[in-house]
């Protein structure tokens, strides 16, 4: 382009000439993948509150396109009239790259890449008071109360009495809600405190095993907050210290070879060491032998003011999708009006000569929100923000999008309507764009695309629609959103931390920007709250449902059923009155309160029924009156985790009719494949009911077309962290009435539903209208890390203006723990390392983890680490009635006695067996040996996309190389540095193996080795008693899960915070105590020189992150640096006698770029994927694996159809034509051409269409449209295939 219409002159004269000032122009560089970089380069000008943006692969082109996004900015403020503005002529654009490689229409379509008795008992140990004050003990433990003015659980209490009284506010009005069943019951806590100074409420939300315990942590969470709001002063008093059990003295001692190569290094590096023990101390202080040095470090950046997401209407030469310049193609030259009149023909030419789509439009006008068009289309018009409340099933989520798009096309000005819609789930993102696409009579990529993780099929830059999830909007921020004219936040009740976190940057861009629109919408939402929040918003009412749905209570459905509850055997009825003299339960029972008027038998049987505890029996009894009814239709069962599906689906494939050939049982879980997922939406073959089991995954924004009965167990799952204790817990609660509302709503949908909800009338009068919103209970660093990203400002000030602030101190703990990792910098901005750490969608500190590990060219094994610590998927499948790994599953650990080695282990053997045979062959491989092959598959995708994401920022391909760690050699050195680097990544998370199962945490309190570990063994003896684990989770008692052991020099270099010499002798030996409670006998200048260490591994990742490239070739030093830690950290280093063989043992093995064909950077060499093709029909396809009689699948049924490979339902009113009409494979990507995250925001598209993937028709397509193959020079022949089957998984 090179400027050739002269903009850059333009804006030149222009600011000189009015304001006497010129254009600033700031360039980045930003790698893309396989040595190309594109460059992104912002103009700014003095007095002017905007940044002109522009990227292409050259700098004079960015800077061109900058210049033109600022002009742009001019006119639209009235500064510069449109006519004097240079424009672009056909024949100025030159193309930047071979136009050879680009897709030539960005109406055709690409596939997105591929990817990703009710609640029994769980031990014996609550049954004892000793084991509660245990649990208790664990709850007290306090890990920051230095961060909060020494405030902790035992002075908090006091003190906020204290303040109430003083400020005339009532004392103790606390709100406790239980949850879990009786054998696991805990209680959150809730209060509202108003801080006078501040004139606003402070709220805390805190759990605890007793009501007890719960208020006082609430109590510590509200003085902690008016501690940093100036209310109440530090705590000044004498803290008491509390017994715990102490952690035995380890013995170390080190390799003398080992020490002399430690010590040259370190003399090499210039760090200094101090060889002699302290002789004296003044009484009360320590001598802290970690020393503060810093060899390289960070520098601090220019402390930043706060600036708005960028945002401009749709202008020529950009599209909002990728958030790039269109280099090439029609529209990187065409004026908007041009655009717009050809998209006006296009739509006018297609209503004219396609029948069928007249049709679709006919029934879309059916629907009960269009009699609603005009009024929405005015307010739309006429308000920035407006708020839709309509019932579920009225139509709202795919019409609304559909009738501002369709009024800027029918107006001529389609080029001007850009809409992004957010959903908060991947699945319903999905959904609803095939379901948009087929109404429009399109393939997904034309007027319509999602952008989920994993996934992504753009639209075309002009005139369209785009479904993300909000997480996904999120990241995509960094870029803007520039040419977005529309923006539709879809099941606004649903408040995630993502969500609350959209709304405030979207409340301030409204208010910047008056051509901004944007639209609320909710079945329930809570219109006051959002109207205050807002302000003065534009409020539309819609009312009708597409079929009225009946629902029933607990009550209804056992007087309906004449259900008598199951006789309880001795061992439970003892275990109840148990659990009556332990647990707190002063929690009313609701079912004791059944109105009379349904008669004694219904009374007594509500009586005998445990709330959270509904049996089986009564489901399976309800299913029998479901199919009494003889109304055709699906059956949706919602339940509160992946246990309790497991569970119900186990019962009903062993029950005399569900477990029969006339019923298929398919479970939807976030943490099954996403092929899987979609099988729910498709039909079944003639006299074959469909019963999905689902989470709340199901509960909004998707429609399953046949579904007609709902039965709602009433609850849902939540995961709870508290920092203070380092205690995670999953608590199943009850749903909120708005939540029973949505599930009510699947139904319905094709004809008169039903819905069953197994909770009493008396219990759902007591349900609150609203769930907490997750920003009041969840950890804040990814979200702190994504505020500074994205330039907004201090952390603390942007989420003081949430709809519900977060509580202070986890904003406080939250940039604490930023800093100490280095991720923030003196002046709270973005280190270089957490530049990198938030672009990656993972745990900080595992992020950190990951990018350490490419230095030592271990990245893809760490990338699986990471994935399956961060998305808590669990490599072995555990059938429900197993609690503990067989020893074939143990073996897979290598004898390293570590849980992630042997998941690591697991990964690779499902990778080789998936890249040697394919998928079906890999799924029987699971089968057999007892591997969660669903869960392989989703670590599988995360780990291929975080390997994407620093690929695209810059990091070797041989660092993050597939090539498989070798568990079939003893003690090989590269489990030895992975062990290393759990410690860094998931450090503060150390224990001490006592005993059996008994573990020592912080503070010496008790916990246990989870039973799903490797390491659950009885009489084990372990080589060293330090553990690291993933989590500690509270139940009946507290259990570390996901366990390895280290050793004590891994502890020393990554383990501490504190080293305190204590105990010194004249032999030079003593105790070093880390972190005030593990304590080691060993040599001072041993210590001192371990501890000297640090620095040097702490430059190593500085420098890492500074110049990740330089990983490739890394200088002389830090080879060294290397090596040396290789050899303390094998097990020769802590024998003093072995023999040390140096060059045989610890040279890091060569690495590949990528150890799969076809240029892949894949971990499981998914170019393979397509293996098996050829015999598409299998009776193993579709619902085959999941049917409970395969043969009633197989292809001699005339409901298949073998060419096309798709079930034809001839029950017409149940069939789901989107989902009938496709299968549900997906082909791979090349995933060094797809931006995750970043300015240039997801994929490297330089023509304005859909990314960089490839493959044929989207599922859910419009039927009968042929596949189009795009992309042929990723494709090899053999690779394209004639019929695509729907691969399955059994569980």
């Amino acid at each position: 382009m090179c400027d050739p219409e002269g903009i850059k002159s333009f804006l030149y004269t222009f600011l000189q000439t009015k304001k006497r000032i010129a254009p600033e122009y700031t360039f980045i560089e930003k790698p893309v993948g396989r040595g190309k970089v594109r460059f992104l380069c912002e103009a700014r000008a003095e007095g002017f509150n905007y940044v002109g943006i522009g990227n292409s692969t050259t700098k004079k082109d960015a800077q061109t396109n900058a210049a033109r996004d600022f002009v742009n900015y001019l006119v639209r403020e009235g500064e510069v009239p449109a006519s004097t503005v240079p424009v672009i002529k056909p024949g100025n654009v030159v193309p930047s790259e071979p136009s050879s490689t680009l897709p030539k229409n960005h109406g055709q379509s690409f596939p997105p890449q591929q990817q990703n008795n009710f609640l029994s008992s769980g031990g014996s140990y609550i049954s004892s008071i000793y084991d509660q004050k245990k649990l208790e003990e664990a709850e007290e433990v306090d890990l920051t109360s230095d961060l909060h003015g020494g405030w902790s659980m035992e002075n908090a209490k006091a003190r906020l009495n204290e303040y109430l009284q003083a400020t005339r506010q009532q004392v103790g009005q606390v709100k406790y809600t239980s949850v879990g069943p009786d054998h696991g019951r805990s209680y959150i806590a809730e209060m509202t405190v108003f801080a006078t100074n501040l004139r606003k409420n402070l709220y805390a939300r805190e759990a605890g095993s007793n009501k007890q315990l719960a208020s006082r942590a609430c109590c510590l969470s509200l003085v902690r907050q008016l501690f940093h709001a100036g209310e109440v002063e530090a705590f000044t008093g004498e803290k008491r210290k509390k017994k715990h059990t102490e952690v035995a003295v380890y013995t170390v001692e080190l390799n003398q070879k080992v020490e002399e190569n430690l010590t040259s290094v370190l003399g090499n590096l210039g760090l200094p060491v101090n060889l002699k023990p302290p002789t004296s101390l003044p009484p009360g202080q320590t001598y802290n032998m970690i020393t503060k040095y810093n060899l390289v470090d960070f520098d601090d950046a220019p402390k930043q003011q706060p600036q708005l997401v960028a945002w401009c209407p749709p202008l020529p030469n950009w599209n909002p999708w990728t958030a790039c310049n269109i280099d090439e193609g029609p529209e990187a030259i065409q004026p908007l009006s041009h655009i717009s009149a050809g998209l006006a023909d296009e739509r006018l030419r297609r209503l004219d000569t396609d029948s069928q789509l007249r049709s679709l439009m006919d029934e879309r006008a059916q629907l009960p929100v269009n009699p609603y068009r005009i009024s929405i289309l005015e307010a739309v018009k006429r308000n920035r923000v407006t708020i839709i409340r309509g019932e579920t099933g009225c139509g709202k989520t795919t019409q609304i999008p559909q009738f501002i798009l369709d009024s800027y096309l029918e107006s001529g000005i389609g080029a001007e309507c850009s809409i992004l819609v957010t959903q908060p789930r991947r699945i319903s993102a999905i959904s609803l764009a095939e379901r948009i696409a087929y109404e429009r009579g399109e393939v997904v990529g034309t007027s319509v695309g999602y952008c989920v993780r994993f996934e992504a099929v753009y639209p075309r830059p002009y005139g369209s629609i785009l479904f993300c999830t909000v997480g996904t909007m999120a990241r995509k921020m960094e870029g803007g959103l520039r040419g977005v004219s529309h923006v539709i936040v879809d099941e606004i009740h649903e408040r995630d931390v993502n969500t609350d976190f959209m709304l405030i940057l979207l409340r301030e861009m409204v208010r910047a920007n008056r051509n901004l629109r944007l639209v609320l919408m909710s079945a329930t939402i809570d219109i006051t709250m959002f109207n205050e929040y807002f302000g003065d918003c534009m409020i539309l009412d819609i009312e009708g449902r597409t079929h009225p749905v009946e629902y029933y209570f607990l009550e209804d459905c056992v007087k309906m059923v004449n259900f008598v509850p199951p006789p309880i055997d001795e061992k439970k009825r003892k275990r109840r009155q148990e659990l009556e003299n332990v647990v707190d339960n002063t929690d009313e029972n609701c079912n004791l309160k059944c109105d009379p008027v349904y008669g004694d038998a219904v009374v007594r049987t509500m009586k005998e029924i445990t709330e959270k505890e509904v049996p089986f029996e009564l489901v399976g009894a309800l299913l029998d009156k479901i199919i009494s009814m003889n109304i055709p239709g699906a059956v949706l069962i919602f339940l509160p985790g992946w246990n309790i599906i497991s569970l119900l689906r186990k019962y009903l494939q062993s029950h005399s009719r569900y477990g029969g050939p006339d019923y298929v049982i398919l479970p939807l879980h976030s943490q099954i494949p996403r092929e899987d997922q979609r099988l729910v939406f498709r039909s079944t073959p003639p006299g074959v009911r469909k019963i999905v089991l689902a989470t709340n995954i199901a509960e909004s924004s998707i429609t399953i077309n046949d579904i007609v009965f709902v039965i709602d167990f009433c609850l849902s799952r939540t995961k709870l962290f508290t920092a203070r204790n380092n205690l995670t817990s999953y608590s199943t609660s009850w749903a909120s009435k708005t939540n029973l509302e949505q599930r009510r709503g699947r139904a319905g949908r094709v004809r008169p539903g039903f819905a069953f909800h197994l909770c009493s009338r008396a219990r759902f009068d007591r349900l609150d209208q609203h769930a907490t919103p997750e920003i009041l209970r969840t950890p804040l660093h990814e979200l702190a890390l994504l505020i500074k990203l994205l330039r907004l400002g201090s952390v603390r000030d942007f989420l003081m203006k949430a709809l519900q602030p977060p509580p202070l101190d986890a904003v406080i703990e939250a940039e604490h723990t930023l800093k100490e990792m280095k991720a923030l910098d003196t002046n709270d901005e973005l280190t270089p390392l957490g530049f990198i750490l938030a672009r990656l969608p993972i745990e900080p500190r595992l992020g950190k983890m990951l990018i350490f590990a490419c230095a030592f060219n271990l990245g893809g094994a760490a990338a699986v680490l990471t994935s399956t610590a961060s998305l808590g998927c669990d490599p072995f499948l555990l059938p429900p009635d197993h609690r503990r790994l067989t020893n074939h599953q143990r073996s897979f650990a290598a004898g390293y006695s570590s849980d992630h080695l042997a998941g690591l282990n697991v990964f690779q053997v499902w990778a080789s067996e998936r890249n040697r045979r394919g998928d079906e062959s890999a799924d029987s491989f699971c089968d057999q040996h007892g591997f969660n092959s669903s869960a392989l598959r989703i670590i599988d995708d995360a780990a291929n996309q975080l390997r994407a994401i620093l690929i695209n920022l810059g990091f070797p391909e041989e660092s993050l190389s597939d090539a498989p760690v070798d568990f079939n050699v003893k003690h090989n050195i590269d489990c030895d540095i992975i062990n290393t680097l759990l410690v860094s990544g998931l450090y503060p998370n150390i224990c001490f193996h006592s005993d059996k199962r008994k573990l020592l945490t912080t503070e010496g309190t008790l916990a246990l080795i989870h039973k799903g570990s490797v390491n659950c063994i009885k009489d084990i003896k372990f080589t060293y008693p330090f553990f690291v684990f993933d989590e500690k989770i509270r139940t009946q008692a507290v259990s570390c899960k996901g366990l390895t052991m280290v050793n004590p020099i891994q502890l020393m270099l990554f383990g501490c915070r504190s080293a305190v010499w204590r105990n010194s002798d004249s032999n030079d030996k003593g105790i070093v105590v880390i972190d005030d409670w593990i304590p080691f006998r060993m040599s001072f200048t041993s210590a001192a020189r371990i501890f000297a260490f640090r620095p040097a591994l702490e430059a190593l990742l500085v420098r890492t992150c500074l110049r990740p490239e330089g990983i490739a070739d890394l200088r002389e030093e830090d080879k060294r640096v290397i090596n040396v830690l290789r050899q303390l950290c094998s097990p020769e280093a802590l024998n003093p006698n072995a023999s040390f063989d140096e060059a045989s043992s610890y040279d890091s093995p060569p690495r590949k770029k990528f150890a799969t064909a076809g240029n892949y950077p894949l971990l499981s060499g998914r170019s393979h994927r397509t293996v098996g093709y050829e015999n598409s029909c299998s009776e193993k396809q579709g619902f085959g694996r999941y049917a409970n009689c395969p043969s009633r699948f197989g292809v001699s049924e005339q409901a298949f159809d073998g060419q096309c490979g798709f079930w034809q339902d001839p029950l017409s009113q149940f069939s789901n034509q989107r989902y009938d009409q496709s299968s549900v494979n997906r082909f791979p990507v090349n995933y060094t051409s797809i931006r995750s995250f970043g300015a240039s925001g997801m994929g490297n598209n330089l023509n304005g269409s859909s990314c960089y993937s490839y493959g044929v028709t989207p599922f859910g397509g419009y039927p009968n449209q042929q596949p189009q193959f795009t992309n042929d020079r990723f494709i090899q022949q053999s690779q394209r295939p004639v019929n695509r089957p729907h691969w399955g998984i059994r569980y």
